[in-house]
């Protein structure tokens, strides 16, 4: 079989999944993955033979992509600020708009020196990302589920980057931690879809992406928020910043927790999609005047 052949019947088997423009990118993304192609060699080999081998991973892979299994589950790894970080169900698939939160903290964090943890940190792929670009910084990560934190150990190790992985429950007792001293940049992106949300859910995130990562109670959506804030005031120095991504449709009230717990200088962000998505905070002294919100 050609590779344009393989196209042909990967568009067949799975037409009734995906949209067309879709079915080019998986069909361009298996070929290239499992036949190491790039994208001009990948163009200059449509009637190109797919080994017995290729193929025979190839129709597992389809296989598994007819059952709503993502992508980069399926292969295994995904893009993320230009490394290659490894995925598995036990995480959330590195999104787009992360990549925005990330370029966010590089962009207003012009610190030398800075110690930065993410909370719940999942693959890794926010700390590991920030710490590529910004190698003297200390950079640490924490996350509830052992699963994650062994696949965010591993992408560590694999791209040879410095970042610290903890075991840490964030709805603890936050008095039980360890942490010595202070960060300067605390950046999240916790879970916030509240489970009456899941109704309408794609399958290929419902069924295949943990829950743990996704859903907060219904009574409670800021639930995580809530946490950040109490571990900011634990172990944000004065005058530190916060970073979190949001549900679009919680972005008033999680703008209001900040404003209510005493952070200055906050201000919310669209992503590309112009869809609220990302929140600064500052947190500032108690003597201090709060700043003005900005939307």
């Amino acid at each position: 079989m050609t590779l344009s052949e393989f196209r042909s019947a990967l568009k067949d088997t799975l037409q009734d999944f995906y949209s067309n423009s879709e079915l080019d990118q998986l069909a361009k993304s298996l070929l290239m993955s499992r036949m190491n192609l790039n994208s001009t060699a990948y163009l200059l080999a449509s009637e190109a033979e797919v080994s017995d081998e290729v193929l025979e991973q190839l129709r597992s892979d389809v296989q598994r992509l007819s059952m709503h299994e993502p992508l980069q589950y399926v292969l295994g790894c995904t893009s993320f600020y230009g490394l290659e970080i490894q995925c598995s169900p036990a995480a959330l698939i590195p999104r787009p708009e992360t990549e925005e939160l990330v370029d966010w903290v590089l962009s207003e964090v012009q610190l030398p020196s800075c110690a930065l943890i993410d909370l719940g940190t999942g693959t890794g792929c926010v700390p590991l990302a920030i710490k590529a670009e910004r190698p003297s910084w200390v950079v640490s990560a924490i996350d509830v589920s052992q699963e994650a934190l062994a696949l965010a150990r591993s992408n560590g190790f694999k791209l040879n980057l410095d970042v610290h992985f903890e075991e840490v429950d964030l709805l603890q007792d936050l008095s039980v931690l360890s942490f010595k001293d202070t960060f300067n940049v605390v950046v999240s992106n916790p879970p916030y879809i509240p489970h009456t949300e899941s109704l309408s859910m794609l399958p290929n995130v419902l069924n295949h992406e943990p829950h743990l990562a996704l859903f907060v109670p219904d009574t409670d959506p800021l639930l995580f928020y809530r946490r950040i804030v109490a571990f900011c005031e634990q172990y944000l120095s004065i005058d530190g910043y916060v970073f979190v991504e949001i549900h679009e449709e919680l972005s008033a009230a999680t703008m209001q927790l900040f404003h209510e717990s005493g952070f200055a200088n906050i201000e919310l962000r669209k992503d590309l999609q112009g869809k609220p998505r990302m929140i600064k905070a500052q947190r500032v002294s108690l003597s201090c005047e709060s700043g003005r919100s900005k939307s």
